[in-house]
């Protein structure tokens, strides 16, 4: 299928068409063949324009960000950061968030819509194929045109922007700002029974104001001073209401919707404007400072807009879906317009031309999507051409996951590993995997595992996907007869720990986990420093920043929180050092904010290996951000060791000594030679010690939950 792509190199407005495998429809997600999206000037116009320096320092502003990017200049050699930055910089990102079309298939926990039903969507691109959370795809009603409907999202927000600022019948509104959204603001405050003052430089937007909303006020602020009409318009008083849909890198905009508003008015920022506000114009006229965000409640919570649940209408009245739908059903009765925005259309494989439009001035445009009504081959593969030859004697991988963490790390040192061949990618949406797939010279890119899975010539399987899915893919390709290699956690519960446990038992195929710290040249170091035979104390410090809320790691089903999603690397490492399995485990955590046991990071994990060692796992977001995010001590025969962030190990004792590392090595690139090793040789380690440290994490886990 055809996908409008975007890349952060490119701030000239520059967009590509590329043939991408279509989405698969999840439990949750709706199918849809998009016959038309709508392209609005503010957002994506102000996307395309971000320099590369624009949006590293916007980036930065997220301390949780701002740390990674510092553990990680700090860490890693000047080749692996260039990597990292040149993915960031190429990879091909979809633009687009807009539309409407036919339903094609529902996942199995949909049950509002159906296959053939003419449906509106929000949050995802300009593509031929879509598949969007039930929460955010509404039925288009009777009577409103699939190309009209395909600005429901610009609804939603526009929508959410008049909920905020509670428009009362007869408050004079004014709108700053006359773009695709502060229209739309317009009309929706007209039938609210607000009186509309709108407000803009441009002569064009005003005349469709007087053509949308004939009642309203119109003052150009580039020939008239904007506050003293808009005060002249309200009887001298002042708005009722401000609404800003303008954007803007001046303070002027914040400011003078504050001097234009009455004493105990509102202000309501829907549009990004540079907030150096004056102090006075607030003290004095004691307004209220409002923010409007997306389309309503549900926006940015991962739980709602995945589809996974919804809000009860008795205590959310408006939530994200609710709002997109009133929105078409107030089209459908003639109250808002939106066919004046745009009256010409692109197709999709003139994208180029649709944005080139949008740099011109006009305030929307329209591609539509004819190839989209025949979609009997979505979900299928996209097949290249090799540059090369596959050589013989290579171990032919398929790898399920485009993620960061794939593209970053398992991808350049699975090409620079000579014992393998990456034959394949696969992605949730497809448009990583044909992006990456091109950036690595492989054969084709799915939608769908299984392609790999049942793939005659592919070998082995790495899996980088969400946590939720490892054990299922794992399961599935070993029954397949695949070797795989599964990123961590292993299980998310004891369920799939048991699955799983029983899929490796039975194998012909190697499994191996991604618990590479075992393999760092430190950690190789330190095990042989160890005996054997005596008795040792080891602690694990662990220490991060706090980590926000709705980080996708914290949510109990995607990411299954700290301990079990990714715990088990310490507690393999400590099995490692000891040379077994603990006989007994316990945990103990410090709750923050009301968050749930899925939640917690500041927890502590005690492990007893009888007679043989003590070991304790502390995680915690507690300490000094000067500290190694990674401390262990081990303590034997007088002798005691502190290896920090697998870049230096210091022996104390009666011979004291250092070793360094210019760089941390965690060990990713020789655990993948290992695996391969393993494939030609396989190795005598049992399934209870492959799946040891995730068997720790889901005790430590019941464990904290009582």
């Amino acid at each position: 299928m055809k996908q409008v792509f975007r890349r952060v190199l490119d701030s000239k407005g520059n967009v590509k068409v590329l043939d991408v495998p279509a989405p698969r429809c999840g439990a949750n997600r709706v199918l849809v063949a998009t016959h038309y999206s709508a392209i609005s000037a503010g957002t994506e116009g102000a996307t395309l324009k971000k320099t590369f320096p624009e949006l590293i320092k916007q980036s930065l502003k997220d301390p949780w960000t701002r740390n990674a990017v510092k553990g990680l200049i700090v860490g890693a050699p000047p080749k692996k950061i260039g990597d990292i930055v040149w993915d960031e910089i190429t990879l091909m990102r979809p633009i687009g968030y807009s539309g409407a079309g036919m339903v094609l298939e529902v996942g199995e926990a949909v049950r509002r819509l159906k296959p053939g039903d003419r449906v509106a969507f929000a949050a995802e691109g300009h593509a031929e194929v879509v598949a969007p959370s039930q929460n955010l795809t509404v039925r288009v009603p009777e009577g409103v045109a699939l190309r009209d409907a395909a600005f429901v999202t610009v609804g939603g927000i526009a929508m959410q922007a008049v909920r905020r600022a509670e428009v009362q019948l007869g408050e004079r509104v004014a709108v700053i700002g006359l773009g695709l959204v502060g229209l739309i603001v317009a009309q929706l405050v007209h039938s609210s029974g607000g009186h509309v003052i709108g407000v803009d430089v441009n002569g064009r937007r005003l005349e469709d104001l007087a053509e949308l909303v004939p009642e309203s006020f119109a003052i150009n602020g580039a020939e008239l001073d904007s506050v003293q009409g808009v005060i002249e318009a309200s009887g001298g008083f002042g708005a009722d209401t401000v609404i800003i849909c303008a954007s803007s890198n001046d303070p002027v905009v914040a400011n003078q919707a504050m001097k234009m508003c009455r004493k105990q008015g509102k202000v309501v920022f829907v549009g990004i404007v540079k907030m150096d506000l004056e102090r006075m114009p607030f003290f004095r006229n004691e307004l209220d400072l409002r923010f409007s965000r997306a389309y309503g409640p549900g926006s940015y919570d991962r739980a709602y807009e995945t589809g996974r649940i919804d809000y009860p209408q008795h205590y959310v009245r408006w939530t994200e879906e609710r709002n997109l739908e009133e929105f078409l059903q107030l089209m459908s009765e003639g109250r808002v317009q939106v066919d004046l925005f745009s009256r010409d259309n692109f197709a999709v494989e003139k994208a180029q031309e649709a944005y080139d439009a949008i740099a011109r001035g006009s305030v929307a445009v329209v591609l539509e999507y004819p190839g989209a009504r025949d979609q009997s081959d979505r979900g299928g593969m996209h097949r290249r051409q090799p540059r090369r030859r596959a050589i013989t004697g290579r171990i032919r991988v398929g790898v399920i996951g485009c993620g960061n963490f794939a593209r970053t790390i398992h991808l350049p040192n699975l090409r620079s590993n000579k014992a393998f061949e990456i034959s394949a990618l696969a992605s949730a949406t497809g448009a990583n995997a044909a992006s990456v797939a091109e950036r690595f010279d492989v054969r084709y890119s799915t939608t769908n595992y299984r392609d790999i899975i049942e793939d005659p010539d592919i070998d082995a399987v790495l899996v980088a996907t969400r946590h939720d899915l490892h054990a299922e893919i794992s399961c599935t390709a070993l029954a397949a007869g695949k070797h795989v290699f599964c990123e961590k956690p292993a299980a998310m519960d004891h369920a799939q720990y048991d699955a799983l446990h029983a899929a490796v038992e039975s194998a012909e195929g190697v499994f191996m986990l991604g618990y590479n710290r075992r393999y760092a040249p430190l950690a190789r170091i330190l095990k042989e420093q160890l005996s054997p035979t005596s008795p040792m104390l080891l602690r694990y410090q662990v220490s991060i920043p706090p980590i926000p809320s709705d980080h996708w790691t914290l949510d109990p089903q995607e990411g299954g929180g700290r301990l079990i999603g990714e715990a088990e690397h310490f507690f393999d490492m400590i099995n490692f050092l000891v040379g077994n399995a603990p006989q007994s485990v316990s945990a103990a955590c410090i709750s923050q904010r009301c968050q749930s046991v899925a939640e917690q990071y500041n927890f502590q994990v005690d492990l007893d290996y009888t007679d043989r060692a003590l070991a304790s796992v502390t995680y915690s977001s507690f300490g000094s951000p000067r500290l190694p995010r990674e401390t262990i001590e081990v303590h034997q025969n007088g002798q005691s060791f502190t290896l920090a962030d697998y870049k230096s190990l210091r022996r104390s004792g009666s011979k004291t000594r250092t070793w360094r590392r210019a760089f941390a090595d965690l060990g990713h690139a020789a655990e993948l030679t290992v695996f391969s090793e393993l494939i030609r040789s396989p190795g005598e380690r049992t399934t209870d010690d492959i799946l040891a440290a995730s068997r720790i994490s889901l005790e430590a886990m019941a464990t904290l939950a009582g």
